[in-house]
């Protein structure tokens, strides 16, 4: 059999290089469209996304001289202790002169209906004294499809019951990174979109980047905006197969191999990638163990996809539900069998999550009998920060459940 080392490395196509003068015509845009508003409620990413937020609202300030700016932090269901927001707030909103700051809270009792009956979200979306400008970065996401400003003006804006209700579709196999057509995540954030649009202007930037630099830039509304760079994000942060894998090794690296729990990106970003059957091998160091208490309470309640299942249906699905369910199955209904090298992880703690622990990457291929030589077999590096698709199927073609 062939050696580890030989697997062959998949690379997206584009390799997105920085262009320093890639936010201007967008911004530029954006000041144009909002040349008449006398004030404006700029959204933005929390610290959870390295957004380069900073570079837009510098040129935005210039662009609109006089004119009062506030800010709203797009949190979703994530919380930030004083520390955090003040750091971030000195960081990215206070050098340029944002003053005026709030931070979403998704349970809030001072929410407001955005559309009658419809979702409901922090009420500066619908205060009209105030043009409403949202800036994202467009970038895969795994079960979203693509992320951008559609979704920071939306689910990090929105109720935790609104965030609940448009997470459960990332139970379906249609819920994939960097797909937006058929996805039902993506079109239920459409659908928020839309409603806020029909009661007043949306106006959006988005920022494709690779690390702090940003690639490209695109403006206008949000859907629009994410639907201009979509290829390009494809380009930039996705690889295409032309037939299923046989073994797909993914690196995790950074901060999203401190835990299980983040670098569990790396294989939904790839697990459609790999026949069923087949093998796929997580390589992180989870020097924070598994990480997430709800995700690991599934898991030890549900030892396999069936089961798992059930006590989704009895019981109603919860944030966070998806990441276990469609582990059980991969490693259940698919047959996928999956290892994990970790020096954080124990045989017990992949054992629980339905993977083996191997010494080696070799190892594990050896244990599934695949011969990495063989021609199948695959190795995707920055594998929570890169998608793994095939041909066949294709981005926006939506795949049928199985």
């Amino acid at each position: 059999m062939g050696g580890a080392a030989d697997i062959p490395m998949l690379r997206p196509p584009d390799p997105g290089r920085a262009d320093p003068d890639a936010p201007a015509a967008a911004v530029d845009a954006a000041v144009e469209a909002l040349a008449d508003a006398r004030a404006v409620t700029v959204v933005v990413n929390d610290p959870q996304r390295e957004t380069a937020t900073a570079a837009v609202l510098s040129r935005l300030t210039a662009g609109l001289p006089g004119r009062p700016l506030r800010a709203l932090v797009a949190c979703g269901s994530h919380a930030f202790d004083r520390a955090a927001r003040a750091a971030f707030e000195r960081k990215i909103l206070a050098a340029i002169g944002l003053r005026q700051v709030a931070w979403h809270d998704d349970r809030s009792a001072d929410l407001v209906e955005i559309s009658p009956g419809g979702w409901r979200g922090h009420r500066w979306l619908i205060e009209e004294d105030h043009a409403l400008l949202a800036v994202g970065s467009a970038e895969p996401h795994y079960f979203a499809g693509i992320t951008g400003a559609h979704k920071t003006v939306t689910i990090g804006c929105a109720s935790f019951d609104d965030i609940q209700d448009n997470h459960a579709g990332a139970l379906s196999p249609a819920a994939r990174p960097c797909r937006l057509a058929g996805n039902p995540v993506h079109e239920g954030v459409a659908a928020m979109v839309e409603a806020l649009q029909a009661r007043r202007p949306v106006h959006a930037i988005d920022l494709l980047q690779v690390g702090p630099g940003i690639v490209a830039a695109s403006a206008g509304a949000p859907l629009e905006a994410v639907a201009a760079l979509a290829d390009r994000v494809r380009a930039v942060h996705a690889c295409t197969l032309p037939a299923p894998a046989d073994a797909l090794v993914l690196r995790a690296e950074g901060v999203l191999a401190r835990s299980f729990y983040q670098a569990d990106k790396a294989i939904k970003n790839a697990e459609w990638a790999v026949r069923d059957g087949g093998c796929l091998v997580l390589v992180a160091a989870c020097e924070e163990g598994i990480g997430q208490d709800a995700f690991c309470d599934l898991l030890a309640r549900c030892g396999d996809y069936d089961a798992a299942a059930a006590e989704v249906d009895r019981r109603g699905y919860r944030l966070g539900d998806h990441k276990a369910l469609r582990l059980r199955y991969l490693t259940g209904p698919r047959g996928v069998r999956a290892f994990v090298v970790s020096a954080g992880l124990d045989a017990g703690d992949a054992a629980l999550l339905g993977l083996a622990k191997a010494p080696s990457v070799g190892a594990a291929l050896a244990e599934a009998g695949v011969d990495p030589a063989g021609g199948g077999v695959f190795a995707v590096a920055d594998a929570a920060n890169t998608c793994v698709d095939v041909a066949a199927g294709g981005f926006d073609n939506p795949p049928a459940d199985r």
